[in-house]
C-alpha cells in the first residue's frame, strides 16, 4: 500500500487547488459504505469554540484540524473520504453559514453517493428547501452556525477569512482495502466507532490476513455490495445489521460488538457476511418486484414509507428468512402494511405493546424447536398471536375515522410534515381501489397487488376553492380519488361537472365508485342515515366530508376482514 501524507494545506487550497491535479478538476465523495452524516450541537458547538479561540490567537501554527483520510483511483476524478468525512461536511457547512461555498470550475467541492446529495446542493446554493428538508441534520448544523455567528456578533467575513487559513493534512492512500483497516486503526477526533464500525473494521482486518491473496477484496466487494443494497431499501448498514443480530443472537450487556467478538469465529466472519447479504438482496428483489408480480412488493414498497416501528425490519428479516406458504406471506405483508398506516395516523393510541410482540414474533419465527425449524402449523399459530395482539390494540371506528377524514393531499409543501401526510393520503386512495379491483388484479390474486402505473391523485373540487389555506376542506382525503396521469393533467384545475365526462371514461373502480351509487358498498339509505352518501353533480364541501367518513369505513372494514 503507498500511503501518501500530503503537505498541511489551508482550507481554502483543501476545497480548490487540491482538487485540481493535472487540469482535472476532482472533488470529495463520501462512499455509500461510510456512516451517515451524525455529528450534532454537541460538536458543531466544540468546533465553533476551537475555531473562535484560534481567531482570538495572535499565533496561527496551531490552527489545526488534524488528519482526514482519503481513497483515490487514478481513473477517477473523486476523493473518497474513508476518515474525516464528519468534519470535512461541518467545516463547509459553517462556511456556507459564513458566506458561501465557492465551486471549482462549476463543482462543489463535496458530492454524496446517495439521496442526502440532493439536499447538499440545495444548502450548498442557498435553494429553497422543503419543511422536511429543513430538518435535515446539514440544514440544522447550518442554521446553529448562523445563530452562534449572530449572538457572539463575530465578524462574519473576518471569521470566514481565518478559517479559510486554518489547516489540514491529507493522507492519501491507493487500495481501498488497505485504507479501511487504516480506518479502523486510527483514532481520530469527534464522534466513536459505532459498533458496526468497528465490526466492519473486524471483517477486515482478520479476513484480509486468513485469505489468500487472490488479488480480488472480497469482503470490501461483500460490503460494500451490502450497503449498496441497503441503501436501495433507504435502510442504513448499522440499523440492518443491528436488528439482524438482535433477532439471531442475544445481545451481550455491554454492545453489539461484544456480543459479535463472543458469538462469532473469525472463521465464520465471511458466513456472516454472506448471510446479511443474502437477506437484503432477496427483501429488496422483492421491493423492487420487476417482472411477474411476486404480491408482496407492493406492500413492502409502502410498510418501508410508512412504519415508524424500531422492530419493522426484524420482522421483515425473520419472515424472509423463514418458509411457509406463499400466501400466508402476502397476507401477512399486507396486513402489516395496513396495519402500520393506521399505526401512523393514530397519534394518540400508545402501541408499545406491539413493539415487543414483534420482537418476540420475529425470534418465535426463526427459533428452532428439538433442533428443527418450526413447522407451518405452528408458524400459522404465531400468526395468529400476533393477529390477537393486533386486534387489542386496534382504535374504535369512531377514532380511526376521525383520524382518517382528517389525512390531507397536497403538492405545494403548505405545511410542515405535509410530505408525509401526502404519502399517507396516497397510500390510502390508491389501496381502496386495489381493493375494488377484481379484474385487472392478475392471476392468483382476489384483487389488484400492484399499483398501476398510471395512478395518480384528482382532487374533484377544484383546489382553486381552497381559499382557507391548510385548513380548506379541498385538501383532504374525501375529496380524492385515483385517476389516470393523462386525463388529469389534461382537466387542469377545472370545476366538478366539467370533468364528470372525463371520470366516466376511467377503467379504475373508484372512479366508478365516486360517479356512480350502485356502485357503493352498503344501501343508499344506509349511506345517507350515517351521512356517507354524495352527488358527484353537487360535490359540495359536505360531500367531501360524507365521502371521507364512506372511504374510512371502507378501509376499516377490511382491516378487520384480514385480522380474522
Amino acid at each position: 500500500m503507498d500511503i501518501n501524507v500530503a503537505q498541511e494545506s489551508t482550507i481554502k487550497n483543501l476545497f480548490s487547488t487540491f482538487l485540481t491535479k493535472d487540469e482535472q478538476i476532482c472533488y470529495f465523495s463520501i462512499p455509500l459504505y461510510q456512516r451517515k452524516y451524525s455529528w450534532s450541537e454537541k460538536q458543531w458547538e466544540e468546533l465553533f469554540s476551537d475555531l473562535c479561540h484560534s481567531f482570538a490567537k495572535a499565533d496561527m501554527n496551531t490552527d489545526y484540524w488534524g488528519n482526514i483520510i482519503v481513497y483515490k483511483k487514478d481513473s477517477e476524478n473523486n476523493y473518497e473520504l474513508v476518515d474525516g468525512q464528519q468534519r470535512i461536511i461541518t467545516l463547509l457547512l459553517l462556511i456556507a453559514s459564513l458566506g458561501s461555498i465557492e465551486k471549482n470550475d462549476g463543482y462543489l467541492p463535496l458530492k454524496f453517493d446517495d439521496e442526502q446529495n440532493s439536499v447538499w446542493v440545495k444548502i450548498a446554493e442557498n435553494s429553497r428547501l422543503t419543511q422536511d428538508e429543513k430538518r435535515h441534520p446539514f440544514n440544522r448544523a447550518k442554521n446553529y452556525f448562523t445563530t452562534l455567528v449572530s449572538e457572539k456578533e463575530v465578524d462574519k467575513q473576518a471569521l470566514l477569512d481565518h478559517l479559510l487559513r486554518t489547516k489540514i493534512s491529507v493522507i492519501i492512500v491507493n487500495d481501498e482495502l488497505e485504507s479501511n483497516l487504516l480506518f479502523g486503526r486510527l483514532n481520530t477526533r469527534g464522534i466513536s466507532l459505532n459498533d458496526v464500525d468497528l465490526i466492519k473494521h473486524s471483517l477486515f482486518y482478520a479476513t484480509e490476513r486468513r485469505l489468500p491473496p487472490t488479488g480480488d477484496d472480497v469482503v470490501l466487494q461483500k460490503w460494500n455490495n451490502l450497503v449498496q443494497t441497503t441503501s436501495q431499501m433507504n435502510i442504513s448498514i448499522d440499523e440492518f445489521i443491528s436488528k439482524w443480530w438482535e433477532i439471531h443472537y442475544e445481545l451481550s450487556e455491554h454492545s453489539l460488538y461484544t456480543s459479535f467478538l463472543d458469538e462469532l469465529d473469525t472463521s465464520e466472519y465471511l458466513n456472516f457476511l454472506d448471510s446479511l447479504l443474502s437477506v437484503a438482496t432477496e427483501i429488496k428483489e422483492l421491493k423492487i418486484n420487476s417482472g411477474t408480480d411476486n404480491k408482496i412488493g407492493r406492500n413492502l414498497k409502502w410498510l418501508l414509507k410508512i412504519s415508524p416501528s424500531r422492530q419493522l425490519l426484524p420482522i421483515i428479516i425473520s419472515i424472509q428468512e423463514t418458509s411457509f406458504g406463499r400466501h400466508a406471506k402476502v397476507s401477512l405483508f399486507e396486513l402489516l402494511t395496513v396495519f402500520e398506516f393506521i399505526r401512523a395516523i393514530s397519534p394518540q393510541t400508545d402501541f408499545s405493546n406491539l413493539e415487543e410482540e414483534y420482537l418476540r414474533f420475529s425470534k418465535t419465527l426463526l427459533s428452532e424447536v428439538a433442533g428443527k425449524p418450526l413447522s407451518e402449523r405452528e408458524i400459522m399459530v404465531e400468526i395468529k398471536k400476533l393477529k390477537v395482539k393486533m386486534r387489542e390494540l386496534l382504535p374504535d371506528l369512531e377514532d380511526f375515522l376521525n383520524n382518517f377524514t382528517k389525512l390531507r393531499w397536497d403538492d405545494s409543501d403548505r405545511w410542515e410534515g405535509s410530505g408525509h401526510e401526502k404519502m399517507l393520503s396516497t397510500y390510502a386512495i390508491y389501496t381502496l381501489n386495489n381493493w375494488l379491483d377484481v379484474i385487472n388484479h392478475g392471476a392468483g390474486a382476489e384483487y389488484r397487488t400492484r399499483d398501476d402505473d398510471e395512478y395518480s391523485i384528482e382532487h374533484i373540487r377544484a383546489k382553486k376553492n381552497a381559499t382557507n389555506g391548510e385548513l380548506s376542506l379541498e385538501y383532504l382525503i374525501g375529496n380524492l380519488v385515483v385517476f389516470e396521469k393523462q386525463p388529469n393533467n389534461d382537466l387542469g384545475d377545472v370545476d366538478v361537472g366539467e370533468k364528470i365526462s372525463a371520470y366516466r371514461k376511467s377503467s379504475y373502480p373508484q372512479m366508478k365508485e365516486l360517479i356512480f351509487k350502485n356502485k357503493r358498498k352498503h344501501t343508499q339509505s344506509y349511506r345517507t342515515k350515517y351521512a356517507m352518501e354524495w352527488d358527484i353533480k353537487d360535490f359540495t364541501i359536505v360531500a367531501i366530508e360524507n365521502r371521507g367518513r364512506y372511504l374510512a369505513n371502507a378501509f376499516y372494514d377490511k382491516v378487520l376482514e384480514l385480522l380474522e
